[in-house]
């Protein structure tokens, strides 16, 4: 399956894309995509005939494998009819006739060849583009332009003697306007985008549980940006994940106004079914791809899920956020030298429902305010191992070897957490030192420093206990630990805590060594 987007995804954005003004003929237009399809390992072979004033392109044909260490997965597309047509001012009129069609082929994996008599399983999926593309540049610098184009990918379901595993999928993207450029640089491709879509929506085929319910799934989103920059590099054709995530680079960020989502579960049994949409405001995904190391940063606004069905009580309940982010940040590729590593998390005044409240609080002593929580980790980290090399990494697995990297310095930049009156604030540093792990397979002695800033945790502790949601021994021993390791601060219910974890083993809690 994610070879066939892949493949498919390519093809989209190879042929959807224009440079400064200059003459470029339909035949340089051709063989410029047809020498960067092979240079991505998909060497195309197809019929090509020219018919007055287009070059048209039968039968193209191009494969794609990858190798999974045990198995591989290869797929073969096919675009029926492609032409290029020549156009005033020495541009090139893109137009696909037909749909493509994608097979992707998948072993099936090592355990599983005696409980099914199928030795591969087969996705087929085809993908329809409707518009025209102005092709306009040079061969080495081409330039393509989107005018109201639109994009439509359909994935049959996939079975195993009978039984769906994966549903089918139709994607589509609509309103399609913007530019792609397409420059051949020494060692490679590079690409810059510039495109705009008024909607994207993808809906699932209703599947069959189990348990006798349908489920039914969708997501569409409004006002879509993609911007950025795509390089990539050349490399060996029959390694192809090498040469895509250790080799090349990207720096691209996609952009909504506000999308919704939904998931119908439907039952006859009594009581059964639930309905939950989802909506959100303006959300931004960037994503990074640089020396090897990969990156993503999501954030979402407005978040608003509301749940209905008979199971629930009140029948309904709703759960809102003002913003969500997680970001991530880490190498793939081996190296000798130290590389960095991020982390981040934060929920932004997330809003329960008074049900939930009801149930956890029954007697009403915790204030019901929006909760907030920021957790953002960095450090470095030695990898030893490429881990886009599928075989490497399953010879591993299969020999229980210890994981091909090793943290070597961790920086919290931020904790927060604001929750039911009491708020958190810290941050830290440290690292781990080069001495064997005191339990064999965990992690090696640590040494570091945690300052924490602690507002209204004693009253918040005193509360849950007095709610019931903390037994008393242990309100009690929270109670304690905060007087071990916490010093009253400047304000009224304001705790300080400075806690050491030194090289030697010991751990000082605001200058204090404590005895263990």
């Amino acid at each position: 399956m994610r070879s066939l987007f892949t493949t498919t995804a390519l093809t989209a954005v190879c042929l959807m894309g224009t440079p400064a003004l200059a003459d470029i003929t339909p035949e340089e237009a051709w063989e410029a995509y047809r020498g960067q399809m092979a240079q991505m390992g998909m060497e195309p072979t197809a019929e090509v005939t020219r018919e007055g004033d287009t070059l048209v392109v039968r039968n193209m044909v191009y494969g794609l494998e990858m190798d999974l260490g045990e198995t591989s997965v290869t797929s073969t597309t096919t675009a029926p009819e492609i032409r290029f047509q020549e156009q005033s001012g020495g541009t090139v009129a893109l137009r696909f006739v037909e749909p493509l069609n994608s097979i992707a082929v998948t072993p099936v994996g090592p355990g599983f060849e005696e409980s099914v008599d199928a030795d591969t399983i087969e996705t087929r999926s085809t993908m329809t583009l409707d518009g025209v593309t102005i092709i306009s540049g040079t061969p080495e610098d081409m330039v393509f332009t989107f005018d109201d184009n639109a994009l439509e990918m359909k994935n049959e379901p996939v079975s195993v003697e009978d039984m769906v595993i994966q549903p089918g999928l139709t994607a589509k993207i609509v309103g399609i306007n913007g530019t792609y450029t397409l420059e051949q640089v020494e060692n490679g491709w590079t690409s810059d985008m510039d495109i705009t879509a008024s909607a994207l929506s993808y809906d699932f085929d209703p599947m069959d549980t189990e348990t006798g319910e349908k489920v039914d799934m969708g997501f569409a989103a409004n006002d879509m940006t993609v911007t950025g920059s795509f390089t990539l590099h050349e490399g060996e054709t029959d390694n192809f994940m090498q040469t895509l995530l250790g080799k090349s680079a990207m720096d691209i960020t996609m952009a909504f106004a506000g999308s919704t989502s939904s998931i119908v579960i439907e039952s006859d049994a009594p009581g059964g079914g639930m309905k939950i949409d989802a909506a959100t405001g303006a959300s931004t995904l960037d994503m990074t791809l640089e020396d090897g190391a990969i990156g993503y940063d999501a954030k979402v606004a407005d978040l608003n899920v509301i749940a209905a069905g008979a199971q629930i009580p009140g029948g309904q309940v709703n759960v809102s956020m003002k913003s969500y982010n997680t970001a991530l940040l880490f190498p793939l590729s081996a190296s000798e030298e130290l590389q960095p590593f991020e982390l981040r998390l934060g929920m932004e005044e997330l809003v329960l429902p008074e049900i939930a409240w009801m149930i956890a609080d029954p007697t009403g002593q915790l204030p019901h305010d929006p909760a907030s929580l920021r957790i953002a980790l960095d450090g470095t980290l030695e990898n030893g191992m490429d881990l886009f090399d599928v075989a490497a990494m399953t010879a591993l697995e299969e020999n229980d070897g210890e994981m091909p990297f090793k943290v070597e310095t961790v920086n919290i930049p931020e904790i927060f957490l604001d929750l039911a009156g009491a708020t958190i604030k810290g941050e830290g540093t440290g690292h781990f030192l080069d001495q064997e792990a005191a339990v064999p397979g965990g992690m090696p002695p640590f040494a570091g420093k945690l300052s924490l800033n602690m507002v209204g945790v004693t009253d918040l502790i005193t509360k849950l206990s007095s709610a019931g949601i903390l037994p008393p021994e242990q309100a009690m021993s929270a109670q304690m630990m905060l007087g071990l390791f916490a010093r009253p601060g400047e304000t009224a219910g304001e705790l300080v805590s400075e806690i050491e974890m030194t090289e030697d083993g010991q751990i000082i809690a605001n200058g204090q060594p404590l005895p263990f």
